[in-house]
């Protein structure tokens, strides 16, 4: 969820400079705020978003349908209204506009079932994955770390079959992790790998671990976090980055590899629980995983939406951010709205939670044994 931020004077040069599609304003015409917001935000959508193919939007003739609605009596509620219906066929969970610290729009990936369908009933789902694992001989559950949103950053308990449970609920330790300066996210980086760190550190005895990254919306530092149970080096995905100049220009894949880390290695059984609601840099930890020999995924794919946040501006403090990566699996097969695929798929739906069991757990218990 790492952003990156262009300076405004670097998209002015950008609206001054590049091709036809943009209108040709006479010297004497002076361009009102609104339209300068307006060329500010569909430009950097121009340049920088990777998925308008995959998507099926036509980002020039979005221009052409949405441009002429704006003049200098646009207001600045009816511009921010303009900008979301034009990007909501995106489906991308990545594509959010800020006012401050207010959502006025946040994207929806395709794969959000997780959401949907258990977004009312969140303490039931997490209680019945709870007493699933006491039912099977495990701990109370013991949470670690700052309340973000609904719940602690971690929740551990281990079994009498000496079997641990690890649930990681997102990817950074305190919200000015992410919502700060990049000084602050190097900060919440180390905050948040001493504390996994512990918790990996508490398991490292146990045969086998569940790691249980269902939910988890992401943050930074998934390989970081990776790097603790990688038994060696090799290749886990590629990544590359769109380019200025076509909709389907993009830099040269570049090759990421994981490496085990020097200082804490847990080598042994791994199984890692994830659904669609697994995203961002909670995927890349699964992706980082998904090939390492002592690793089992169950569960659903992940939600497929793995990009850094590209961030733009305009006036009156609002902001704007956009997928611009392409994160590719080892065998170049493109992530975006597929997600990180499970070694053992187990459906999760309403039903089960009804009747107190989460099938995914019991999976991975079974698996273990």
């Amino acid at each position: 969820m790492r952003t990156t931020i262009p300076t405004l004077w670097l998209l002015l040069i950008v609206l001054l400079t590049t091709g036809s599609t943009l209108p040709v304003h006479n010297a004497s015409q002076r361009v009102s705020q609104p339209e300068k917001d307006f060329e500010v935000f569909w430009q950097t959508y121009k340049d920088h978003y990777a998925f308008f193919r995959l998507h099926n939007v036509d980002w020039d003739k979005a221009y052409a349908t949405y441009r002429p609605t704006i003049t200098a009596r646009t207001t600045a509620a009816e511009l921010q209204a303009t900008l979301i219906q034009m990007v909501k066929p995106l489906e991308d969970g990545h594509i959010t506009l800020v006012k401050g610290d207010e959502f006025l729009y946040k994207g929806t990936s395709k794969r959000h079932s997780y959401k949907t369908e258990f977004r009312e009933v969140q303490d039931a789902y997490w209680q019945t994955a709870y007493q699933t694992l006491q039912a099977a001989g495990f701990e109370n559950v013991r949470a670690v770390g700052l309340v973000v949103g609904r719940y602690q950053l971690l929740y551990l308990s281990k079994s009498a079959r000496n079997v641990g449970y690890i649930r990681l609920t997102r990817c950074f330790a305190e919200l000015s992790g992410v919502m700060g300066t990049e000084r602050q996210e190097k900060e919440d980086h180390q905050r948040l790998l001493a504390l996994f760190d512990d918790a990996v550190r508490e398991m490292s005895s146990c045969t086998a671990i569940i790691l249980d990254v269902r939910g988890n919306g992401g943050g930074h530092s998934g390989p970081a976090m990776a790097s603790r149970f990688a038994s060696r080096r090799h290749l886990t995905h590629l990544v590359a980055e769109r380019q200025p100049g076509g909709y389907e220009r993009f830099s040269a894949p570049t090759p990421v590899y994981l490496a085990p880390n020097p200082q804490l290695h847990y080598d042994r059984q791994l199984i890692v629980l994830t659904n669609d609601g697994t995203a961002s840099s909670a995927e890349e930890l699964v992706v980082s995983l998904y090939q390492q020999p002592n690793v089992t995924t169950i569960g659903d794919n992940t939600a497929g939406m793995l990009s850094d946040m590209y961030q733009g501006r305009l006036s009156g403090k609002v902001q704007f951010t956009l997928s611009h990566q392409r994160y590719y699996a080892a065998d170049s097969t493109l992530l975006e709205s597929i997600g990180v695929p499970v070694r053992l798929p187990v459906a999760h739906s309403r039903k089960e939670l009804e009747q107190h069991l989460d099938p995914a757990i019991t999976k991975a218990l079974q698996t273990i044994r």
